[in-house]
């Protein structure tokens, strides 16, 4: 990626690492389908959040770059922010997306892609009253998250905290878009619903993840 060094690249590579033996996005080495892993928090700089620290080289592309820090991770505007995670879902619930998040103040997706009711993958942690997740279908769980926590999918569930929710979501149809997800924001032919919020991490599977491997997951990333 343009703009980042070698020394940046080694130093993400390097915070990457976890006590547990694996890396946060695979703590309990089970997890093998990782596609693309980001950090923010912690991070040598803006430009060296956008590496994809599983080594897949699918780095993150600015659609238009948040404001960042250390601590805080990606700042989302919950307007104009958004990054480009150039991964197009399968409409059969066969991937996963994990965000942990602090300092939310809107109703915005923080990750999504859509393009009609059977065709979406996302995640908007207040939505109404409830968390609305997709995963091929949508589902609506009460309640709503609150200010900081994890959300996201995987298979047929959505997850909270590392928790599945109740309700399943249903098998859809073909994409037929090609519309990758983005993060901060919902890909629906263009930027809709982006999310005032600050993210620290976020990772997507090329397939489903157990209960058990979400929940390791989640329990490593909000330890970052």
């Amino acid at each position: 990626m343009r703009g980042v060094g070698i020394v940046d690249t080694m130093r993400a590579g390097r915070m990457a690492s976890v006590a547990s033996g694996g890396p946060w996005w695979d703590p309990d080495e089970a997890s093998r389908c990782v596609w693309g892993a980001w950090q923010a928090k912690g991070a040598a700089s803006l430009a060296a959040s956008y590496i994809d620290l599983s080594g897949n080289g699918n780095n993150l592309t600015p659609g238009v770059a948040p404001a960042w820090d250390a601590v805080n991770g990606w700042k989302f505007n919950g307007s104009t922010h958004w990054l480009d995670t150039s991964f197009v879902f399968a409409a059969d619930r066969s991937q996963a997306g994990l965000a942990q998040f602090t300092n939310r103040t809107n109703s915005g997706v923080i990750f999504g892609s859509y393009y009609s009711t059977t065709r979406g993958m996302l995640a908007r942690p207040a939505d109404g009253t409830g968390v609305r997740y997709s995963n091929c279908s949508q589902l609506v769980v009460a309640p709503q998250m609150g200010v900081a926590g994890n959300v996201g999918v995987s298979g047929s569930k959505g997850y909270r905290d590392g928790i599945a929710d109740a309700g399943v979501m249903n098998v859809g149809t073909g994409d037929g878009s090609g519309r990758s997800v983005y993060l901060g924001a919902l890909n629906w032919g263009g930027v809709n619903t982006p999310i005032a919020a600050y993210c620290q991490a976020f990772v997507i599977y090329d397939c489903t993840l157990s209960a058990a491997q979400v929940l390791a997951v989640v329990t490593a990333m909000a330890a970052i």
